[in-house]
């Protein structure tokens, strides 16, 4: 991996479009995160035509199920050795735990990241799912489980990296999305900060997905957000 800490988030369905959006911020991207959609279209083909390009990948599908499903489907995804993969941690010690032993029995360098809370949510949103904390704490309380368990990082707003790095420190890397500049509409993320105030707080990784890819020109929208924070 490259000292850049930003990966960019490369949601589509065109597998010929991810392709160009790859070429052309790769000078100013540490690596790029492959999520659902792109999954859901482009599949494991789409992924090996990333991986020609020679670039770190993170594989994001925050794998939620009963451990035994969880664990398997894991096997599969550290096959393509990504540079991250993650799990959602509300899935319990159990399932987290079985997915640490078979990274470890496969020798695998993947390191395994643990979602929080997602940025879409805050303290009014999660009521309805019948979660009565505050996200704050429920962040605290993750994390705190991510690392009994022995991930290797988690996931969490910019809001919430300063007390997370304050409470475990190198134990945990964090990866944050949510970032976005002034000039950029939040979309759905509820919970955002810009580059430079989330690498200051303590953010290892930054998830960067359309203040990059709905730019008119996404080499130069990752070059801005690069030299934010060098």
């Amino acid at each position: 991996m490259t000292n850049n800490p930003i990966f960019c988030a490369i949601d589509t369905s065109d597998i010929d479009k991810a392709m160009e959006l790859v070429n052309q911020i790769s000078p100013y991207t540490g690596g790029i995160k492959l999520g659902l959609e792109f999954f859901t279209s482009c599949g494991l083909l789409g992924l090996e035509k990333i991986k020609k390009l020679e670039i770190p990948i993170f594989i994001d599908l925050k794998l939620y199920d009963i451990p035994n499903t969880v664990k398997k489907a894991l096997s599969n995804i550290l096959q393509f050795e990504p540079e991250y993969t993650t799990l959602h941690l509300l899935g319990g010690s159990e399932m987290l735990i079985e997915c640490v032993n078979t990274k470890n029995e496969l020798h695998s360098k993947t390191k395994l990241i643990g979602v929080t809370m997602l940025t879409s949510f805050n303290d009014d949103l999660i009521t309805e799912i019948g979660i009565k904390k505050s996200v704050n704490e429920n962040v605290k309380q993750l994390t705190q489980l991510a690392f009994n368990c022995g991930m290797d990082g988690i996931v969490c707003s910019p809001m919430e990296i300063s007390e997370v790095k304050n409470a475990h420190g190198s134990n945990l890397q964090i990866i944050s999305p949510g970032i976005r500049g002034k000039e950029n509409v939040s979309n759905d993320q509820k919970r955002t900060l810009s580059a430079k105030e989330a690498i200051d707080a303590g953010a290892d990784v930054l998830v960067v997905g359309r203040p990059i890819t709905d730019a008119k020109d996404p080499g130069k929208a990752a070059e801005n957000i690069y030299s934010e924070i060098t």
